[in-house]
């Protein structure tokens, strides 16, 4: 192309961005588009005569900028509009006005005019609310979102969000614009514009270069507030507005603002997982742990958070590794700051840290490994809460009548057992209600109340088996039994005390339980119950007077 190309593209890259209306020459100095070189020139002596005067120009145009410009960017602007390579750009994003007599040779229809000048007003009030410069003052009559008819004006207090006018000025913007670059009388006028500068600096490929490079300038300027706003949601939504201009168009713009930050993300994470893998003592871990979370909330979950509501817009950024990446971390994090452990429960931190990972919408992989451990930490939760209170007098208690067993102690086994009967039938309570739903736990129960029978059945048949209360201990180990070989060793003995009772036989004894047990999650070991020396010694002498009972039955018969 033409020397025009390089001086049209620089200024391009000039008002790239938000500040795309607010550097816009024509806007700065207050000047018309449409304005000879003559009058441009008075212009500027009058600002300058001012300036020295120490007087205010008033701002001039539709417009204004919210703040003043100041001498070195009035010198800037003036200085574009001396250059028609320069201006011609700046007269494509800002008003054309109503073609009048005084330009009686534009072939554009008004309606033309009408509508870029709407695109404009829209697109540059809808920067300035984002650019916190707030709405500029409306000329009477200028466009912009109305009210619905009958709808009172809002006295003070923070607006709803249905009531915000940058959503209308987007959405006015981004439908004008796409409607307007479609038509060939756009490019037109800016020929004529061309043309009627009359300046040999300036030829028609300044226009084939606008014409190429328009759509990058538009969307710069919704790309330019991905990396900066405060609700990158919200801004997502207004550059789905944009993607008619292509997706690689889009895609580039915001990859090229939010890269920066995608590079610092994945620096920080590399560090913190380092510092968080050098850590190997307990201690240490829960210290590096606590350190890497707070770095990740501040530093990289923001930065996340923000490229996902990006991610659909064609970047190649590897956002998606980046999120699984955050979440593995924080998955680490929440581990160590709560190891297994059955002395302490989990701190609320790791709970908060699984919950952030997950939102993170890590890979699938991830997220199964983030969701078990979330359950085992409820598991936890539920432990320490509502079972560990019930089950440590248990345990306790099944520790202190083996051992009363061991002893030779069956009066004082059994009482300490049926001491435990009411926190037995609790735990068997919370088993079917709270506890039901969380995995291990409720076999944990199973195992403690099936050691308990085989207790209370190694009582029984430690003490007398003709009383009364050994056929008591026997019933309780039928009821907190929850084995099938447990349950079928207790109804034999069962029967075998009740055949003894029968025959008035002063001694008898049973079928020790004699099982492993290990109870998971209850602190016991492993305790084998058998059967008692009291009721080893009398086993011969019952089984021979059993024989002899059964003799004599069959020799009267």
């Amino acid at each position: 192309m033409g020397g025009d190309a390089p001086v049209v593209r620089e200024r391009l890259r000039e008002l790239s961005g938000p500040e795309l209306y607010r550097r816009n020459a024509f806007r700065v100095t207050g000047a018309s588009t449409r304005a000879a070189r003559r009058t441009i020139v008075r212009r500027r002596q009058q600002i300058a005569t001012a300036a020295k005067a120490g007087v205010a120009v008033g701002p001039v145009g539709e417009l204004p900028l919210p703040d003043a410009a100041g001498p070195e960017e009035l010198r800037t602007a003036f200085d574009v509009l001396d250059h028609p390579q320069r201006r011609i750009v700046d007269e494509l994003f800002w008003f054309w006005e109503t073609p009048d007599a005084s330009d009686a040779s534009c072939p554009c229809e008004p309606e033309l005019h009408r509508q870029h000048d709407e695109a404009v007003r829209a697109h540059a009030r809808a920067l300035d609310a984002e650019l916190g410069g707030g709405e500029a003052p409306r000329r009477r009559g200028a466009g912009g979102p109305k009210r619905p008819a009958g709808k009172k004006k809002g006295r003070g207090g923070p607006q709803r969000r249905a009531e915000r006018p940058e959503e209308g000025y987007w959405q006015t913007a981004a439908r004008l614009w796409r409607k307007l670059l479609g038509q060939r009388a756009v490019w037109a006028h800016l020929r004529h514009r061309v043309a009627a500068l009359d300046d040999r600096r300036l030829t028609e490929t300044a226009v084939t270069v606008l014409e190429a490079e328009v759509r990058r300038v538009l969307v710069s300027a919704v790309a330019g507030l991905a990396a900066r706003t405060q609700d990158p949601a919200r801004l997502a939504r207004y550059c789905t507005q944009w993607t008619w201009t292509g997706r690689g168009v889009l895609g580039e713009a915001l990859e090229e603002q939010l890269a920066p930050l995608y590079e610092s993300a994945e620096s920080e994470l590399r560090q913190t997982g380092e510092e968080l893998a050098g850590a190997f003592s307990e201690g240490d871990r829960k210290t590096a742990a606590t350190a890497a979370a707070g770095t990740l909330r501040a530093r990289v979950v923001p930065v996340v958070e923000r490229l996902d509501a990006f991610a659909d817009f064609g970047m190649s950024l590897g956002v998606g590794q980046l999120s699984d990446t955050t979440a593995l971390l924080l998955n680490n994090c929440a581990v160590a700051l709560s190891p297994a452990s059955d002395a302490t429960p989990p701190v609320r931190e790791s709970f908060d840290l699984l919950d952030l990972a997950l939102r993170l919408k890590p890979y699938e992989g991830t997220r199964r490994t983030i969701e078990q451990n979330r359950a085992r930490l409820d598991e936890a939760g539920v432990w320490f809460d509502k079972a560990k209170p019930v089950f440590d007098p248990v345990v306790k208690a099944l520790e202190t009548a083996a051992r009363q067993l061991d002893r030779s102690d069956a009066q004082g086994a059994a009482d300490t057992l049926e001491a435990a009967t009411l926190p037995l039938h609790e735990l068997r309570r919370l088993r079917r209600g709270a506890l039901a739903g969380l995995p291990d736990i409720p076999d944990a129960v199973d195992r403690l109340c099936d050691s308990a029978a085989i207790l209370f059945n190694n009582c029984a048949i430690a003490l007398a088996p003709g009383c009364g209360r050994g056929l008591r201990l026997l019933e309780l180990a039928e009821e907190f039994c929850t084995s099938q070989e447990t349950r079928g060793r207790i109804s034999t003995n069962r029967l075998l005390l009740d055949q003894v009772r029968e025959m008035g036989l002063p001694y008898g004894t049973s079928y020790g339980v004699r099982r492993p047990r290990k109870s998971l999650g209850t602190h016991l070991e492993e305790i084998y119950y058998g059967t008692s020396p009291i009721a080893a010694k009398v086993w011969t002498s019952v089984v021979v007077l059993l024989i002899i009972g059964l003799v004599v039955v069959v020799s009267g018969g």
